[in-house]
């Protein structure tokens, strides 16, 4: 991969928005603000794409006011600048955080992966509540650290799996602890997205007037803008930048696996993907989990795996037959849950279903209540119900996949987790793939 100087001097960075590295390196813990009992007042971190989608529907509850913007692309500035006209808009949120100061109650974090943890953790260390979109972090330590701070803070934090609220996923995680299939002996889950990249490599380019590209880069080390590759569509794609199929889709996929099954950190993983290229995720995986200990609703010799890009389990024991007789095709994403007394088809953003369908033809499914992810986030900060996707419970989880993209790294060998030490012990060039190291001026405080 080729490398460069930065696109941006120092210069340009600071009239762009940037601070100095000193100012980055200040910014550290201060005295907790909670939020007015009437509103919250919200900077959004990213808020073009993705980030425009959670800025819309943090907005909509009547208690929030959005006081602040921040975007490195000078385009989704301005077109969320248009729907919020009362905000206060920035390039650099560490600019944000310094002008803004005690006018911010919480932010959402809305960024490419790799700058997810800078941004969740600057906030935490000044005393704001937290929404980052998934995967949490782009690196273990990284959600390792934003779990212990969080629930040291007394702050209130949500991962952006939305879908952890619905009704289908609430439904199937009600159904799996009813025990109707039994202790779980195995997990299939599966996505036939491919966040992948192998061809040439990328043609630099200039970098587009609008794009604060050092900004953009982040903690992630200096490279050239090459046009098409990583901003704004493609940053998934790359080791550097993004986490992947994995961190794309099973951080949702194997959310309510984690959840119904009350899944702790597993102890082996091993990997049968294709081999990856060099800078860029494999395009099919296929990860095995191991768990060393037994949960209440899984069997002793419990396994979990993960299949993307087209690669698919082998459903030839599985009770796909409908009540017709034919047989069920498996949805383009979903989970798949055998338990010792039947089995649950869990598509991707569908309702669960009881299989054998003869033998639970007569099962009622009783349906959860729906819930907006989003505003249960307001709420908890203006002091109601806790949220259920803190970082508490999105800091392991996101560990859990995290570890199985690093596992796709080295297809064959096994992973043994020691989740406590934070080590993979005899695997050395794994061990180095758990904490990056900043660049030079992007350092945070607690990473």
């Amino acid at each position: 991969m080729t490398t460069c100087t930065t696109a941006l001097s120092r210069r340009r960075l600071l009239q762009s928005g940037g601070l100095a590295a000193a100012s980055w390196l200040a910014i550290g813990p201060r005295g907790l603000r909670a939020a007015a009992n009437d509103r919250l007042r919200l900077a959004g971190i990213g808020v073009g794409g993705m980030g425009g989608s959670d800025l819309a529907s943090l907005s909509s509850h009547g208690g929030v006011e959005v006081v602040g913007l921040c975007d490195v692309d000078a385009g989704n500035l301005a077109a969320a600048g248009e729907k919020h006209p009362g905000a206060a808009r920035f390039t650099d949120f560490r600019t944000m955080f310094e002008k803004l100061g005690d006018e911010v109650d919480a932010v959402h974090v809305s960024t490419p992966d790799h700058t997810h943890a800078a941004a969740a953790m600057t906030a935490l260390n000044l005393g704001k509540h937290v929404y980052c979109q998934k995967p949490l972090t782009h690196d273990v330590y990284e959600s390792r650290q934003l779990r212990r701070v969080a629930a040291t803070s007394g702050l209130v934090t949500q991962m952006g799996t939305q879908i952890h609220s619905t009704t289908p996923y609430r439904t199937a995680v009600r159904l799996v602890q009813s025990g109707v299939i039994g202790p779980v002996r195995e997990v299939h889950s599966w996505s036939n997205k491919t966040w992948g990249y192998d061809g040439p490599d990328p043609e630099p380019g200039d970098v587009p007037e609008s794009l604060a590209w050092n900004l953009w880069l982040g903690t992630a080390a200096e490279r050239p803008f090459c046009p098409g590759h990583y901003h704004p569509g493609n940053w998934r794609r790359w080791y550097d930048f993004g986490c992947g199929t994995m961190g794309d889709m099973a951080i949702h996929i194997l959310d309510p696996v984690f959840s119904a099954l009350k899944l702790g950190a597993p102890s082996e993983i091993v990997s049968a993907s294709s081999v990856a290229p060099p800078h860029s995720y494999g395009l099919q995986n296929e990860t095995h989990f191991s768990f060393a200990e037994k949960s209440a609703y899984t069997t002793t010799d419990f396994q979990l795996t993960w299949y993307d890009g087209g690669r698919m389990p082998d459903t030839s024991q599985w009770p796909l037959g409908g009540a017709d007789g034919s047989r069920m095709t498996l949805p383009g994403q979903g989970s798949m849950f055998v338990g010792e007394a039947g089995a649950i088809l869990l598509p991707h953003v569908g309702m669960p279903m009881l299989l054998p369908e003869a033998q639970f033809a007569d099962t009622d499914i009783e349906q959860a209540p729906n819930g907006n992810h989003y505003h249960l986030f307001v709420d908890a900060c203006l002091g109601g119900a806790p949220t259920t996707c803190g970082f508490d419970y999105a800091g392991p989880l996101t560990e859990a996949v995290l570890l199985g993209t690093i596992a796709n790294r080295f297809p064959g060998d096994t992973l043994r987790w020691e989740a406590e030490a934070m080590q993979i012990p005899g695997h050395d060039a794994a061990q180095a793939l758990l904490r990056r190291h900043y660049r030079e001026g992007f350092e945070v405080a607690n990473l």
